[in-house]
C-alpha cells in the first residue's frame, strides 16, 4: 500500500489529532482555570495531584502506544484484520494496567503527606486524586481505541468524540466545583469527578462507534475484538516493543514529578505559577503529540509496505511540520504574556512569578516539539529502545541534577529550574533526532513475514 506524503495528506491526518489532543488538554485547563479561583494552595495541589496521577497512568498509556505501531504497520502491509486483533489483545494489556494503576492511585494518600508540601496542598491534592480513581478504566479503555484508530488513519472520530467530552466537562466543573441548586459546591473534588465521567462518556463513544452494527470498522477486524482469545504469541509481541514506551513514558514524566516537587519546596506560590506555565505550554505539547502521531502512523504505514525511503520521507516532513508550529506558540508567549498568565490566575504573586517563565517555556517547547516527532517517527518504525535510553540520560543523568543544582544549590529558585529543564529538552531531543537522521531503525521488522 504506497502512501501520500503530501504537505496536504499529512496535515490532513495531523490536523483532528490536534484539535483531538488540544482538547483533550482543555479538560485539565478547564479544571485549573476554575479551581484557580478557589485560591492558590487548591490550584498548586491539583497541578501536583495531575503530574502525580499522569506519572502512574503513563507506563499503561506508553505501552498500549504500541497499538498504534502494530496497527499502521498491518494496515500498511495489506493485513486489515490483523487491526482488530490487534486492538483485542491491546484492550487486554489495558484491563490489566488500568488494574495496578487504580491499586496504586488508591495507596497514595500517605504519600501526599510525606514530600514536604504545605498539609493544605497534601490534602487537597489526594482529594482531588481519590475522585479521578473512577475515570482510570474510561482512561485506558478509550485510549487503546483511539490507538486503533489513529493506526488507521482515521483521526476525526476521536476528534469528534474528544470535544464533545470536553463540552461535558465543563458543564460537569460548572456545578460539582461551585455548587449548583441542590447540588452543593465540592471544590477540587468536584473538579475530579467531572474529568472522571468525561473519560467514562469517551470510552462509551469509541465503543459504540467501533461495534455498533453495520461499523465501517468490521472490515479491520472489529467483530473479533470482544471473542478473542488470548494469544501469547501477540502478547509477548506488544510486550516486548511496547515495553521501552511504557518505561520511556514512566520515566521521562516522573522526571517532571520530581521536579514539580523540587519546585514545591520554593513555596506555593512558585508551585502555582510553575502549573500557570506547564498549562499554557501544554498547548503546545498536545500540538506536538498530534503531529507526533501524524509520524507514527505514515512512518508505520510505509514501514509496513516495504518502503523506508517514503517512511524517511514523512517523517521529516512531519519535524518541519512540528518545528513551525512551535515557533508560532513561542512567538505567541513572547508577545502577549500578561494576557496568557492573567488567564490561568487571578492572583498577582503568582502572576509575577509566572510571566517570566513563559520566556524559557517559549523556547523550551521548540526543543520540545523536535524531541515528540522525532520520537513519534521512531515509534512507527518500531524502534522504542533508543528513546528510553535517551530519556534516562537526559532526564535522570541530567535534568534533575541540573534542576537541584541550579534552584535549591545554588539558590536560583525557579528560574534555575526551568534552566535545568532546558538543558534536559535539548539534549533529548538531540538524541532522538539524531537516531532518527541515522536510518538505523529502516532495518527494525516487527510484523510476522508468516501472517496474511
Amino acid at each position: 500500500m504506497s502512501g501520500d506524503n503530501s504537505w496536504r495528506s499529512i496535515i490532513s491526518l495531523a490536523a483532528p489529532v490536534v484539535i483531538s489532543k488540544l482538547s483533550f488538554t482543555a479538560m485539565g485547563l478547564v479544571d485549573t482555570a476554575m479551581v484557580g479561583r478557589l485560591g492558590v494552595a487548591q490550584q498548586g495541589a491539583m497541578g501536583l495531584a495531575t503530574t502525580y496521577m499522569f506519572t502512574l497512568f503513563v507506563f499503561g498509556l506508553g505501552l498500549l502506544g504500541v497499538i498504534n505501531t502494530l496497527v499502521s504497520q498491518n494496515h500498511g502491509a495489506g493485513r486489515p484484520m490483523e487491526c482488530g486483533h490487534v486492538l483485542g489483545q491491546g484492550l487486554r494489556l489495558g484491563f490489566l494496567c488500568g488494574a495496578v494503576t487504580m491499586a496504586l492511585l488508591l495507596a497514595s494518600a500517605p504519600l501526599f503527606s510525606r514530600v514536604g508540601l504545605s498539609e493544605q496542598v497534601a490534602t487537597y491534592g489526594y482529594e482531588y486524586l481519590f475522585f479521578r480513581v473512577l475515570g482510570v478504566p474510561g482512561v485506558f479503555g478509550y485510549w487503546a481505541y483511539n490507538a486503533y484508530m489513529e493506526g488507521l488513519g482515521h483521526t476525526r472520530t476521536p476528534m469528534i468524540i474528544t470535544v464533545l467530552a470536553n463540552l461535558l466537562n465543563i458543564l460537569l466543573d460548572l456545578v460539582l466545583i461551585f455548587g449548583l441548586g441542590p447540588v452543593p459546591a465540592l471544590g477540587v473534588a468536584g473538579a475530579g469527578m467531572a474529568t472522571a465521567m468525561s473519560n467514562g462518556f469517551m470510552l462509551l463513544c469509541f465503543l459504540w462507534v467501533v461495534h455498533r452494527p453495520g461499523s465501517r470498522y468490521r472490515e479491520f477486524g472489529s467483530r473479533s475484538v470482544a471473542p478473542s482469545r488470548l494469544d501469547w504469541a501477540a502478547q509477548r509481541k506488544m510486550v516486548r516493543i511496547g515495553l521501552p514506551m511504557g518505561f520511556q513514558f514512566f520515566l521521562e514524566v516522573g522526571a517532571y514529578l520530581v521536579i514539580s516537587i523540587m519546585i514545591g519546596w520554593l513555596g506555593d506560590d512558585a508551585l502555582a505559577a510553575n502549573q500557570v506555565a506547564v498549562r499554557l505550554m501544554s498547548i503546545s505539547f498536545m500540538s506536538m503529540w498530534g503531529v507526533s502521531v501524524a509520524a507514527t502512523t505514515l512512518v508505520g504505514r510505509h514501514q509496513g509496505d516495504g518502503q523506508a525511503d517514503l517512511a524517511a520521507q514523512a517523517g521529516r516532513r512531519s519535524l518541519v511540520m512540528g518545528f513551525l508550529c512551535t515557533l508560532g506558540f513561542a512567538l505567541l508567549f513572547v508577545a502577549i504574556p500578561d494576557l496568557l498568565v492573567e488567564l490561568f490566575t487571578p492572583f498577582p504573586q503568582v502572576a509575577r512569578i509566572a510571566r517570566p517563565l513563559l520566556y524559557l517555556a517559549a523556547a523550551y517547547q521548540i526543543f520540545d516539539g523536535i524531541n515528540m516527532v522525532s520520537y513519534g517517527a521512531l515509534r512507527g518504525a518500531g524502534d522504542t529502545r533508543w528513546p528510553m535510553w535517551a530519556v534516562v540520560l537526559a532526564s535522570w543523568g541530567v535534568g534533575i541534577p541540573a534542576v537541584y543544582l541550579l534552584s535549591i544549590s545554588a539558590g536560583l529558585g525557579i528560574m534555575g529550574a526551568w534552566t535545568g529543564m532546558m538543558l534536559m529538552i535539548t539534549l533529548e531531543a538531540w538524541l532522538l533526532l539524531s537516531r532518527f537522521q541515522s536510518g538505523r531503525w529502516r532495518n527494525i521488522r516487527v510484523l510476522d513475514p508468516h501472517v496474511g
